[in-house]
Protein backbone atom coordinates (compact mmCIF):
# COMPACT_ATOMS: atom_id res chain seq x y z
CA UNK A 1 0.00 0.00 0.00
CA UNK A 2 2.69 2.60 1.48
CA UNK A 3 4.31 1.48 -2.50
CA UNK A 4 1.15 2.58 -3.99
CA UNK A 5 0.64 5.39 -2.32
CA UNK A 6 4.62 7.05 -3.28
CA UNK A 7 3.84 5.89 -7.00
CA UNK A 8 0.50 7.45 -7.03
CA UNK A 9 1.93 10.76 -5.25
CA UNK A 10 5.52 10.73 -7.41
CA UNK A 11 2.86 10.48 -10.64
CA UNK A 12 0.66 13.07 -9.62
CA UNK A 13 3.86 15.41 -9.15
CA UNK A 14 5.47 14.42 -12.35
CA UNK A 15 2.10 15.24 -14.13
CA UNK A 16 2.15 18.73 -12.61
CA UNK A 17 5.51 19.48 -13.90
CA UNK A 18 4.87 18.37 -16.90
CA UNK A 19 1.81 20.69 -17.11
CA UNK A 20 3.63 23.58 -15.82
CA UNK A 21 6.54 23.08 -18.51
CA UNK A 22 4.96 22.34 -21.56
CA UNK A 23 6.02 25.51 -22.90
CA UNK A 24 9.63 24.59 -22.32
CA UNK A 25 11.23 22.94 -25.08
CA UNK A 26 14.37 21.00 -24.83
CA UNK A 27 17.10 20.36 -27.73
CA UNK A 28 20.41 18.20 -27.35
CA UNK A 29 23.19 19.17 -29.34
CA UNK A 30 27.06 17.96 -29.41
CA UNK A 31 28.77 20.56 -28.01
CA UNK A 32 32.61 18.61 -28.14
CA UNK A 33 34.11 15.65 -29.23
CA UNK A 34 37.37 14.14 -27.09
CA UNK A 35 38.81 11.06 -27.58
CA UNK A 36 36.25 8.49 -27.33
CA UNK A 37 33.63 10.69 -25.08
CA UNK A 38 31.02 12.94 -27.32
CA UNK A 39 29.72 15.41 -25.04
CA UNK A 40 26.47 16.75 -25.32
CA UNK A 41 24.73 19.52 -23.85
CA UNK A 42 20.68 19.87 -23.31
CA UNK A 43 19.16 23.11 -23.45
CA UNK A 44 16.00 24.21 -21.99
CA UNK A 45 14.00 27.05 -23.25
CA UNK A 46 10.99 29.10 -22.86
CA UNK A 47 9.94 30.37 -26.27
CA UNK A 48 7.14 32.27 -25.16
CA UNK A 49 9.44 34.39 -22.75
CA UNK A 50 10.61 37.96 -23.24
CA UNK A 51 13.83 38.06 -24.99
CA UNK A 52 15.82 41.68 -24.04
CA UNK A 53 17.73 43.05 -26.65
CA UNK A 54 21.20 41.64 -24.93
CA UNK A 55 19.66 38.08 -24.93
CA UNK A 56 19.17 35.76 -22.63
CA UNK A 57 20.32 34.96 -18.95
CA UNK A 58 22.28 31.59 -18.73
CA UNK A 59 22.46 29.31 -16.14
CA UNK A 60 24.89 25.94 -17.11
CA UNK A 61 23.99 22.92 -14.61
CA UNK A 62 26.79 20.84 -14.37
CA UNK A 63 26.11 17.24 -12.75
CA UNK A 64 27.76 15.50 -9.62
CA UNK A 65 29.14 12.03 -9.49
CA UNK A 66 32.52 11.61 -8.28
CA UNK A 67 34.08 12.48 -11.70
CA UNK A 68 32.71 8.66 -12.32
CA UNK A 69 29.60 8.61 -12.92
CA UNK A 70 26.63 10.62 -13.84
CA UNK A 71 25.07 12.88 -17.23
CA UNK A 72 23.26 15.69 -18.15
CA UNK A 73 19.91 13.60 -17.91
CA UNK A 74 18.44 12.83 -14.97
CA UNK A 75 14.65 13.65 -14.07
CA UNK A 76 15.67 16.01 -11.11
CA UNK A 77 18.26 17.63 -13.22
CA UNK A 78 15.69 18.70 -15.69
CA UNK A 79 12.98 19.57 -13.04
CA UNK A 80 15.38 21.85 -12.20
CA UNK A 81 16.66 23.37 -15.63
CA UNK A 82 12.74 23.53 -16.23
CA UNK A 83 12.02 25.78 -13.48
CA UNK A 84 14.76 28.01 -14.67
CA UNK A 85 13.69 27.98 -18.16
CA UNK A 86 10.12 28.53 -17.42
CA UNK A 87 11.14 32.35 -15.94
CA UNK A 88 13.01 33.64 -19.30
CA UNK A 89 16.34 31.93 -17.99
CA UNK A 90 17.80 29.77 -21.37
CA UNK A 91 18.98 26.72 -18.69
CA UNK A 92 21.60 23.82 -19.75
CA UNK A 93 22.57 20.73 -18.73
CA UNK A 94 25.95 19.51 -19.84
CA UNK A 95 27.80 16.20 -19.79
CA UNK A 96 31.84 16.18 -19.34
CA UNK A 97 34.64 13.72 -19.33
CA UNK A 98 34.34 11.78 -16.31
CA UNK A 99 38.24 11.59 -15.58
CA UNK A 100 38.12 10.08 -12.04
CA UNK A 101 39.50 6.48 -10.89
CA UNK A 102 36.32 4.37 -9.14
CA UNK A 103 38.08 1.98 -6.79
CA UNK A 104 34.92 0.52 -5.05
CA UNK A 105 33.12 -2.69 -6.91
CA UNK A 106 29.63 -1.04 -7.66
CA UNK A 107 31.30 2.17 -9.13
CA UNK A 108 30.58 4.32 -6.33
CA UNK A 109 32.67 7.22 -5.08
CA UNK A 110 31.46 7.53 -1.28
CA UNK A 111 33.68 9.90 -0.15
CA UNK A 112 36.62 12.14 -1.94
CA UNK A 113 39.33 10.01 -0.27
CA UNK A 114 38.22 6.83 -2.20
CA UNK A 115 39.74 8.96 -5.19
CA UNK A 116 42.94 10.30 -3.67
CA UNK A 117 45.65 10.70 -6.25
CA UNK A 118 43.04 12.07 -9.07
CA UNK A 119 41.06 14.91 -7.76
CA UNK A 120 42.28 17.85 -9.29
CA UNK A 121 42.83 16.03 -12.51
CA UNK A 122 39.47 15.01 -12.52
CA UNK A 123 38.76 18.56 -11.54
CA UNK A 124 40.36 20.23 -14.06
CA UNK A 125 39.31 17.91 -17.10
CA UNK A 126 35.72 18.77 -15.79
CA UNK A 127 36.66 22.38 -16.11
CA UNK A 128 38.06 22.44 -19.32
CA UNK A 129 34.58 20.85 -21.12
CA UNK A 130 32.62 23.56 -19.30
CA UNK A 131 34.67 26.24 -20.63
CA UNK A 132 34.15 24.29 -24.11
CA UNK A 133 30.28 24.38 -23.33
CA UNK A 134 30.42 28.14 -22.73
CA UNK A 135 32.40 28.81 -25.94
CA UNK A 136 29.88 26.09 -27.29
CA UNK A 137 26.38 27.88 -26.08
CA UNK A 138 27.88 31.51 -26.90
CA UNK A 139 28.29 30.61 -30.83
CA UNK A 140 24.52 28.86 -30.68
CA UNK A 141 22.72 32.06 -32.11
CA UNK A 142 19.20 30.96 -32.35
CA UNK A 143 19.77 30.49 -28.65
CA UNK A 144 20.66 34.00 -27.60
CA UNK A 145 22.48 33.83 -24.69
CA UNK A 146 23.54 36.73 -22.85
CA UNK A 147 27.81 36.56 -22.47
CA UNK A 148 27.13 38.75 -19.64
CA UNK A 149 24.81 36.81 -17.49
CA UNK A 150 26.14 33.78 -18.01
CA UNK A 151 25.83 31.94 -14.71
CA UNK A 152 27.32 28.01 -13.77
CA UNK A 153 25.54 25.82 -11.12
CA UNK A 154 25.87 22.07 -9.98
CA UNK A 155 25.70 19.64 -7.31
CA UNK A 156 28.91 17.78 -5.56
CA UNK A 157 31.79 17.25 -8.28
CA UNK A 158 29.64 19.38 -10.77
CA UNK A 159 29.86 22.39 -7.76
CA UNK A 160 33.55 21.66 -7.62
CA UNK A 161 33.55 22.52 -11.40
CA UNK A 162 31.30 25.60 -11.26
CA UNK A 163 32.97 26.69 -8.82
CA UNK A 164 36.78 25.91 -9.59
CA UNK A 165 36.11 27.19 -13.29
CA UNK A 166 35.20 30.84 -11.83
CA UNK A 167 38.16 30.57 -9.63
CA UNK A 168 40.45 29.28 -12.41
CA UNK A 169 39.14 32.04 -14.67
CA UNK A 170 39.67 34.80 -11.97
CA UNK A 171 43.24 33.63 -11.92
CA UNK A 172 43.67 33.35 -15.83
CA UNK A 173 44.57 29.49 -15.71
CA UNK A 174 45.60 28.96 -19.42
CA UNK A 175 42.38 26.31 -20.10
CA UNK A 176 40.35 29.37 -19.18
CA UNK A 177 42.07 31.69 -22.13
CA UNK A 178 39.98 29.90 -24.25
CA UNK A 179 37.13 31.94 -23.10
CA UNK A 180 36.06 35.26 -24.78
CA UNK A 181 38.08 38.25 -24.48
CA UNK A 182 36.69 40.06 -21.55
CA UNK A 183 34.27 37.18 -20.46
CA UNK A 184 33.50 36.42 -16.94
CA UNK A 185 31.28 34.59 -15.03
CA UNK A 186 28.32 36.61 -13.80
CA UNK A 187 27.36 34.01 -10.61
CA UNK A 188 27.68 30.37 -9.36
CA UNK A 189 25.24 28.71 -7.19
CA UNK A 190 27.36 25.15 -5.24
CA UNK A 191 25.15 22.59 -4.37
CA UNK A 192 27.82 21.10 -1.43
CA UNK A 193 30.91 21.96 -3.74
CA UNK A 194 34.01 23.39 -2.33
CA UNK A 195 37.39 24.85 -4.70
CA UNK A 196 40.43 22.70 -4.97
CA UNK A 197 44.13 24.31 -4.64
CA UNK A 198 47.21 22.53 -4.54
CA UNK A 199 48.65 21.28 -0.90
CA UNK A 200 50.68 23.32 1.35
CA UNK A 201 48.90 26.23 -0.40
CA UNK A 202 46.79 27.86 3.07
CA UNK A 203 43.96 29.71 1.56
CA UNK A 204 42.66 31.34 -2.40
CA UNK A 205 44.33 33.64 -4.03
CA UNK A 206 42.41 35.63 -6.47
CA UNK A 207 43.92 37.98 -9.49
CA UNK A 208 40.19 39.30 -10.20
CA UNK A 209 37.30 39.58 -7.50
CA UNK A 210 34.59 36.72 -8.50
CA UNK A 211 31.00 37.11 -9.14
CA UNK A 212 28.50 36.87 -6.52
CA UNK A 213 27.83 33.31 -4.98
CA UNK A 214 25.01 31.29 -3.58
CA UNK A 215 26.92 28.29 -1.64
CA UNK A 216 24.29 25.43 -0.16
CA UNK A 217 26.12 23.34 2.02
CA UNK A 218 24.37 20.59 5.01
CA UNK A 219 26.63 20.76 8.22
CA UNK A 220 26.89 16.61 8.22
CA UNK A 221 28.10 16.47 4.34
CA UNK A 222 30.81 13.90 5.06
CA UNK A 223 31.40 13.55 1.20
CA UNK A 224 32.36 17.55 1.30
CA UNK A 225 33.92 19.47 3.63
CA UNK A 226 32.05 22.63 4.88
CA UNK A 227 35.23 24.04 6.50
CA UNK A 228 38.64 23.10 4.68
CA UNK A 229 39.70 18.74 4.03
CA UNK A 230 43.72 18.07 3.13
CA UNK A 231 43.72 15.08 0.58
CA UNK A 232 45.62 14.84 -2.31
CA UNK A 233 44.91 18.60 -2.48
CA UNK A 234 43.06 21.12 0.00
CA UNK A 235 39.84 21.58 -0.45
CA UNK A 236 38.26 24.60 0.71
CA UNK A 237 34.52 24.49 1.02
CA UNK A 238 31.37 27.03 1.61
CA UNK A 239 32.81 28.49 5.13
CA UNK A 240 36.17 29.63 4.21
CA UNK A 241 35.03 30.80 0.54
CA UNK A 242 32.22 32.70 2.57
CA UNK A 243 34.44 34.46 4.76
CA UNK A 244 36.71 35.57 1.86
CA UNK A 245 33.73 36.94 -0.47
CA UNK A 246 33.15 39.00 2.67
CA UNK A 247 36.52 40.41 2.74
CA UNK A 248 36.34 41.11 -1.09
CA UNK A 249 32.91 42.84 -0.50
CA UNK A 250 31.98 40.25 -3.31
CA UNK A 251 28.42 39.42 -2.32
CA UNK A 252 26.89 35.97 -1.89
CA UNK A 253 24.02 33.57 -0.16
CA UNK A 254 25.41 31.41 2.19
CA UNK A 255 22.62 28.55 2.80
CA UNK A 256 23.49 26.31 5.78
CA UNK A 257 21.23 23.24 6.32
CA UNK A 258 21.97 22.03 10.06
CA UNK A 259 21.95 18.76 10.59
CA UNK A 260 21.42 17.31 6.56
CA UNK A 261 24.65 15.34 4.57
CA UNK A 262 26.08 15.58 1.10
CA UNK A 263 21.89 15.12 0.04
CA UNK A 264 21.74 18.68 -0.39
CA UNK A 265 23.78 18.66 -3.69
CA UNK A 266 21.12 16.21 -5.34
CA UNK A 267 18.04 17.94 -2.77
CA UNK A 268 18.58 20.99 -4.20
CA UNK A 269 17.55 20.10 -7.55
CA UNK A 270 14.00 20.23 -6.40
CA UNK A 271 13.65 22.09 -3.00
CA UNK A 272 14.99 26.06 -2.44
CA UNK A 273 13.89 26.53 -6.05
CA UNK A 274 12.33 29.70 -5.41
CA UNK A 275 15.16 30.63 -3.16
CA UNK A 276 18.41 29.77 -6.35
CA UNK A 277 15.92 31.98 -8.70
CA UNK A 278 15.82 34.99 -6.57
CA UNK A 279 19.20 34.95 -6.54
CA UNK A 280 19.85 34.71 -10.09
CA UNK A 281 17.08 37.42 -10.55
CA UNK A 282 18.75 39.82 -7.62
CA UNK A 283 22.43 38.90 -7.33
CA UNK A 284 22.83 38.63 -11.46
CA UNK A 285 19.99 40.32 -13.64
CA UNK A 286 19.72 43.11 -10.63
CA UNK A 287 23.10 43.45 -9.31
CA UNK A 288 22.32 43.05 -5.55
CA UNK A 289 25.37 43.91 -3.14
CA UNK A 290 24.49 43.36 -0.17
CA UNK A 291 25.28 39.32 1.07
CA UNK A 292 22.30 37.10 2.72
CA UNK A 293 23.02 34.28 5.30
CA UNK A 294 20.59 31.41 6.07
CA UNK A 295 20.54 28.63 8.62
CA UNK A 296 17.78 26.27 8.41
CA UNK A 297 16.85 22.76 9.73
CA UNK A 298 14.13 20.18 9.18
CA UNK A 299 12.75 18.11 12.31
CA UNK A 300 14.14 15.26 10.78
CA UNK A 301 16.66 16.61 8.75
CA UNK A 302 17.85 15.12 5.37
CA UNK A 303 19.88 12.57 4.54
CA UNK A 304 21.46 9.94 2.22
CA UNK A 305 22.10 6.87 4.70
CA UNK A 306 20.54 4.22 2.42
CA UNK A 307 18.73 3.85 -0.81
CA UNK A 308 15.76 4.35 0.87
CA UNK A 309 16.67 7.68 2.41
CA UNK A 310 16.99 8.68 -0.79
CA UNK A 311 13.93 7.67 -2.20
CA UNK A 312 12.23 9.41 0.76
CA UNK A 313 14.30 12.58 0.34
CA UNK A 314 15.55 12.79 -3.36
CA UNK A 315 13.12 10.37 -5.07
CA UNK A 316 13.63 11.97 -9.08
CA UNK A 317 17.02 11.97 -8.36
CA UNK A 318 17.22 8.63 -7.90
CA UNK A 319 14.37 7.22 -9.41
CA UNK A 320 15.14 9.04 -12.62
CA UNK A 321 18.95 8.57 -12.85
CA UNK A 322 20.04 8.78 -15.89
CA UNK A 323 16.24 9.06 -17.35
CA UNK A 324 14.66 12.80 -18.65
CA UNK A 325 11.06 12.97 -17.13
CA UNK A 326 9.07 11.26 -19.98
CA UNK A 327 10.81 8.36 -19.43
CA UNK A 328 10.10 7.42 -15.99
CA UNK A 329 7.56 4.39 -15.90
CA UNK A 330 5.61 4.86 -12.78
CA UNK A 331 4.03 1.77 -13.18
CA UNK A 332 7.27 -0.26 -13.09
CA UNK A 333 9.50 1.42 -10.47
CA UNK A 334 12.57 -0.35 -9.50
CA UNK A 335 14.34 0.17 -6.28
CA UNK A 336 18.16 1.03 -7.08
CA UNK A 337 20.70 -1.75 -5.31
CA UNK A 338 23.21 1.26 -4.55
CA UNK A 339 23.22 4.91 -3.61
CA UNK A 340 24.38 6.96 -6.58
CA UNK A 341 24.80 10.38 -6.94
Amino acid sequence: MKKLLFCLAMLGFSLGLKAQSDVVTRETRIYSIIGKDTLRVDAYINPKAEVKPEGRPVLMYIHGGGWTMGSRVNAAQEIYCRYMAERGWLALSIDYRLAGVSVSPGGTVQKLSDLVGSNMIAAKTACSDVVDATNFVLQQKDWKADPNKFCLAGGSAGAIASLQTVYDACNEEEYTLRLPKGFAYAGAISQAGCILIESGQQRLTWKKKPCPMMLIHGTEDNAMPLGVLELDCRFIGTEPIADQLEEMGVPYWKWIERGADHVMAMRTLTIYLEEQYHFLRDFVENGQQTSIITESKEKVPANMSSVDAMIQYVPFYILGYGQYLEQMDWNNIKKPESIVF
